[in-house]
């Protein structure tokens, strides 16, 4: 159906029935207030969203497209959201990168969590970390202090669950953050800077990716 097509049948449904009318210009004009803000916060934010080296991060490093994913480690939809942005990354790897923000909602209160200990290890061992995320990725259920260890004995980076203050502090600057994108959960993503909450497949991921690229 072309855009005309549309406007003619919301013509037709708004004629047929005009006690509607009201409410849909209220919520019209509530999103678009929403979007206005939305880009607003995506402006002031962007920085931080894609030039931080503090964000791990995968594929190009000249991408045509960035997709930003707020994303918790312990999260069940998150972990099955990775394996499909990996996939999109694999099928365009000259195009694509991908910055994950990492926010521990599963763990919250917890000052070593999933997501301090990944962030350490994305500063301190880089050659680690792809391992190191895989694996708390892979892992069913949320983390814990003795899952997070068993993955840090395993790949040898034992260290990084200490000195979490900057990593406690990095989790605590995306969590602001996605409050102000008035995200209510995980995993969300930035897409050419429209806000996409929820999981979704690949065949799903995919058309989106593509008219962007």
């Amino acid at each position: 159906m072309t855009q005309q097509e549309q406007l003619q049948d919301i013509n037709k449904i708004l004629n047929a029935h005009p006690d509607i009318i009201a409410g849909l210009h209220n919520n019209l004009v509530m999103y678009l207030q929403q979007q206005e803000g939305l880009s607003l916060t995506l402006k002031e934010n962007h920085d931080f969203i894609y030039a931080n080296p503090d964000h791990p991060s995968y594929g190009t490093k000249q991408p045509k497209l960035t997709i930003a994913v707020i994303t918790d480690l312990s999260c069940p939809w998150c972990k099955k959201l990775d394996p499909e942005l990996r996939k999109l990354v694999s099928e365009y790897p000259d195009k694509i990168r991908v910055v994950n923000i990492y926010v521990p909602l599963k763990e919250k209160g917890n000052p070593v969590n999933s997501t301090t200990f990944a962030l350490n290890v994305w500063k301190n061992n880089p050659d680690k970390f792809n391992s190191v995320e895989k694996m708390l990725y892979s892992k069913p259920g949320i983390h814990n202090l003795r899952s997070i260890t068993k993955v840090a004995q395993k790949e040898e980076v034992t260290q990084d669950l200490k000195d979490v203050d900057r990593a406690m502090e990095m989790s605590a600057k995306n969590y602001q953050l996605m409050l102000k994108l008035g995200v209510q959960g995980t995993p969300a993503m930035i897409i050419d800077d429209q806000l996409i909450p929820g999981y979704l497949p690949y065949d799903q991921l995919l058309p989106l990716v593509k008219e962007r690229l």
